[in-house]
């Protein structure tokens, strides 16, 4: 029985790491404070936390020896506090104000009892902002985040990876002044791999792709909270869904029970009418591209990577049929010329990825006797797997009509929501509750496209099909 196609993820590996695992960890410094125009020399940061002020108990007690009368007096007892969780490394370091004159990060406010993240770099001023006492290096990842534009570093505390894959690395990363966490995803516009050569998007259709991703508002679809363009990367600051991709959860599990797959289908579906509604062919759809909201086995999902291949690379197509193709309807392997393809591919896609959520196989594949892809242009699949007899009638039925080679006799999004199997009200009302309150636990309002009167007719046509896929010798 052929189990579906896995991504890798990895963790940072480098010299710094091997030394620092190889420590006792009161024995590693994560941090370091150098002078500006305090007079101190420099000063190693190693445990929970690191005090400053005029108080003799500090860590560093700032006196006379350290700057000039006159500026002493703004000094409170405990002006800042630095702290970081030693247990994790990589995460944030906090550097919180107790001031009644203020401590200042980079000419910043933090402003008494609020707390800022320390980026590698970092000025901290006291009572003023000209007055810039020390510098702040980061130890663990300062040389790691010199790799990203000055955009990201002045903004964001750059932590650890989540993920990689071909084509992206995931961050996870912090607003500095806000506290906010988010996921960072960092692709270059010209990987080079072999389905296609390297080449960089127009500038202003990149961005162009970027305003409509932006805009975007719908509870069961990720939401962009940043991006940064560079001739050779973009970097896009989205939600970060604790639960992990769909993916790692079906695998987990072996498979998912119906009421789940019912739950997490139908919203896949509220977002799928949602971006078709606006214009937007996903054409990626599988469920590494399917984010949880946590670990709950009833949760919130949120269909990511929308239009991303689209302005990371011009010929998206040939990068995604040299990757999980068994995803991708039949018209996206025919002549782009003769038959252009339509919205009807996302709902293929979905029909593959609700085979694989029910079973925790796929339907078309090599290990079937015949080449996967002739399975595909002929819609040639069976319910193998024992996972099958613990499933409805009603969901294989659904099954079998979206998996049509015939993309007109394919049902729309309307259809598949009036189906016999998605019209189940306690499932129907869960979802409703879980959209209605947001990856953070905040009430956002439901657009009425995510219900079940979405009106779907217009069938969109792509306008940059595929190209013919060449013929294997």
């Amino acid at each position: 029985m052929s189990q579906m196609p896995t991504t890798q993820t990895q963790t940072q590996q480098s010299g710094i790491w091997s030394q620092i695992e190889s420590q006792p960890m009161e024995k590693v410094i994560w941090g370091r404070l150098y002078a500006k125009n305090l007079t101190i020399t420099t000063l190693d940061l190693r445990n929970e936390e690191f005090k400053a002020g005029r108080n003799p108990s500090n860590d560093l007690c700032i006196n006379a020896e350290h700057l000039p009368l006159k500026l002493l007096n703004g000094i409170s007892q405990i002006h800042f506090i630095i702290s970081k969780n030693i247990a994790d490394l990589q995460s944030p370091t906090y550097i919180t104000d107790y001031s009644r004159n203020g401590t200042y990060v980079n000419g910043t406010l933090i402003g008494k009892g609020n707390k800022f993240i320390l980026k590698h770099d970092d000025v901290i001023s006291l009572s003023h902002p000209s007055y810039k006492a020390v510098v702040y290096k980061d130890e663990v990842l300062g040389q790691t985040v010199r790799e990203f534009p000055k955009e990201i570093r002045n903004t964001y505390y750059v932590g650890k990876k989540l993920g990689n894959g071909a084509y992206g690395v995931v961050h996870l990363v912090h607003n500095a002044q806000t506290l906010q966490t988010f996921a960072m995803k960092h692709v270059q516009k010209h990987l080079l791999n072999e389905c296609s050569k390297p080449r960089l998007n127009d500038p202003e259709r990149v961005m162009n792709e970027v305003n409509i991703i932006k805009s975007l508002q719908h509870p069961c679809v990720i939401k962009m909270h940043d991006i940064v363009d560079t001739p050779n990367s973009v970097f896009m600051v989205l939600e970060y869904m604790k639960g992990g991709d769909l993916l790692s959860r079906i695998m987990r599990n072996k498979f998912l029970p119906d009421k789940i797959a019912k739950l997490f289908f139908l919203q896949m579906c509220y977002a799928v009418g949602y971006l078709h509604a606006k214009g937007i062919t996903h054409r990626d759809l599988k469920p590494d591209n399917i984010l949880l909201a946590n670990e709950d086995e009833m949760t919130l999902v949120k269909v990511t990577d929308f239009g991303v291949s689209k302005f990371v690379h011009k010929d998206t197509i040939m990068r995604t049929l040299c990757g999980t193709f068994i995803y991708l309807a039949p018209e996206m392997f025919v002549s782009a010329e003769k038959n252009p393809y339509t919205q009807k591919v996302d709902i293929w896609s979905l029909g593959v990825v609700l085979f694989t959520m029910l079973s925790g196989t796929v339907p078309f594949s090599d290990d079937y006797g015949s080449p996967a892809l002739d399975q595909i242009k002929k819609a040639k699949f069976a319910f193998r797997h024992s996972s099958w007899k613990s499933v409805s009638p009603d969901a294989k039925s659904l099954i079998r009509k979206i998996l049509t080679v015939n993309p007109k006799d394919r049902p729309t999004i309307n259809e598949i929501l009036s189906s016999t199997w998605l019209r189940d009200p306690t499932v129907v009302q869960q979802a409703k509750r879980l959209m209605n309150i947001n990856s953070t636990g905040v009430k956002n309002p439901i657009p009425s496209s995510s219900t079940s009167d979405i009106e779907n007719n217009n069938d969109h046509v792509f306008t940059e099909p595929p190209r013919k896929r060449p013929r294997n010798k």
